[in-house]
Parts: structure tokens; C-alpha cells; sequence
């Protein structure tokens, strides 16, 4: 059954887990449904996820949104037997013992009986969604390189990017950076800008004079990529 903006508690529910509503990939199922709920308004308390979801998707312009694809169909959980195969697995069902010990639910019932005995469960961990600004050194950064390095590079336990992101202009030619994740509670900002602003790479730099003006001459030199990191956007889930 297709998710439509009349069923806010089936959009909260499927994005309890995922950055986005049919899993890790923005598909035309979220610019749809944001389309849908554009204009409206839904309870924030009540709809958490849901709420953080659509600012973050308000952050991509519609020329973007608009590319991304149908969503992955799932294969069916469960095709019907034949007959003949359904006799097959009846006749192996008749040699089972039922009353034969099974080592897995032995194992499952010592679980459980352990954690009752701890007395209490543990309590889940709080969610997050970030959307942080990156603005680089110069024009001649690379932003799609830099973006997969993030992607790729800054990687902590309860720390899940998006797969996409998105490019705004600052000033003087000069693009920045919005790339979004979800983060658990355990998980410190503060460490995620780090390892971005400690990355470096080659890039062209125009030589200047002493007073400061540039001559025309660019050489290629190794240095950091990144002026700063702000976060842009912060919602608890």
C-alpha cells in the first residue's frame, strides 16, 4: 500500500528507522508525499519523525527532488507452496519429533530468563536528525569529492548519512555544502566536525603579491579542504 500524507501515522512509523520514507535513498515517494503535506500542518509532538523528516526535505530546491527515483519494489515475503511440494513438507513434518530437545529455544529461554533477572531493561537510545553547512577553503574545492569523503570517511557507531546532498551558493563563487544524517544520542557533534575539518587534499591556489593581490599564477598544493562546519538544522526524534 502506497504512503500518501493522509496517513501521518504510517509516515511516522516508516520513519522510525530511516532517514527517509522507503529506507537509506530519497525516491519519488518523498517528493511526492512532502509535496502532499506541503501547506498543511501535523502534530509535532505526536509525529516526531515525521516533523523532522519534512524539514529536512525542505532543505533540497525542487529541481532536485523532482530527479530522484520510484522506490525499490520489495519481493513478496511468501509464495504459496505446490501441492506436491506442500505433500513433501507434510511427510518430513510426520518423521519430526516434537518432543525432541531444541538447543535454540533452550538458548532463548536462558536470554530471557537473564534479562529479567536484571530487573529492569535497558532504556533506547534518543534519535536525531543534522543537517551540518560545510564551507571549503576556496572556489576550486571539489564539492562532490569532498561530500563523498564525508559520506565515506566520518563513520561512528549510531551515525547513518544520507545519500544525498545538496550545494548552495555562499558568496564570491564560492558553494557550500549541506549534508544530512541521523545520529543517535551517543554520538558527539563535536567529534563529527573534527574529523571533517581535519581533511585535506590538493587544490589550486593562486599566488599573491605582497600587498596581498593576486598575480594570475595558480599552483597546485596540498592543504585543508574546509573553512568551517555549522549545523544548519538539529531535530530530536
Amino acid at each position: 500500500m502506497a504512503l500518501t500524507a493522509s496517513e501521518p501515522q504510517r509516515l511516522e512509523e516508516a520513519l522510525q528507522a530511516n532517514l527517509y520514507l522507503t529506507g537509506d535513498h530519497p525516491t519519488h515517494t518523498d517528493a511526492k508525499v512532502f509535496g502532499e503535506l506541503s501547506g498543511t500542518s501535523f502534530d509535532k509532538a505526536a509525529f516526531p519523525n515525521l516533523w523532522a523528516w519534512f524539514q529536512f526535505i525542505s532543505q533540497f530546491a525542487p529541481e532536485i527532488t523532482q530527479q530522484w527515483p520510484a522506490p525499490v519494489q520489495q519481493a513478496p515475503a511468501h509464495v504459496e507452496a505446490a501441492p506436491e511440494q506442500k505433500a513433501a513438507e507434510g511427510a518430513e513434518e510426520d518423521d519430526v519429533d516434537l518432543f525432541a530437545d531444541d538447543p535454540s529455544v533452550e538458548e532463548e529461554a536462558k536470554k530471557l530468563a537473564e534479562e529479567k533477572a536484571k530487573g529492569k531493561k535497558e532504556e533506547p537510545v534518543g534519535r536525531s536528525t543534522v543537517v551540518f553547512d560545510v564551507k571549503p577553503t576556496t572556489s576550486t574545492v571539489d564539492l562532490d569529492a569532498l561530500a563523498a569523503r564525508i559520506i565515506n570517511e566520518v563513520q561512528f557507531p549510531g551515525l547513518k548519512w544520507g545519500a544525498e546532498f545538496k550545494k548552495q551558493p555562499v558568496a564570491f563563487g564560492i558553494f557550500k555544502l549541506m549534508v544530512g544524517c541521523v545520529m543517535e544520542d551517543t554520538v558527539e557533534t563535536e567529534a563529527i566536525v573534527e574529523q571533517i575539518m581535519e581533511m585535506t587534499g590538493q587544490m589550486n591556489v593562486e599566488e599573491e603579491d605582497e600587498e596581498g593581490n593576486g598575480t594570475g599564477v595558480w599552483n597546485t598544493v596540498e592543504d585543508n579542504l574546509v573553512q568551517s562546519v555549522d549545523i544548519a538544522n538539529f531535530q530530536k526524534l
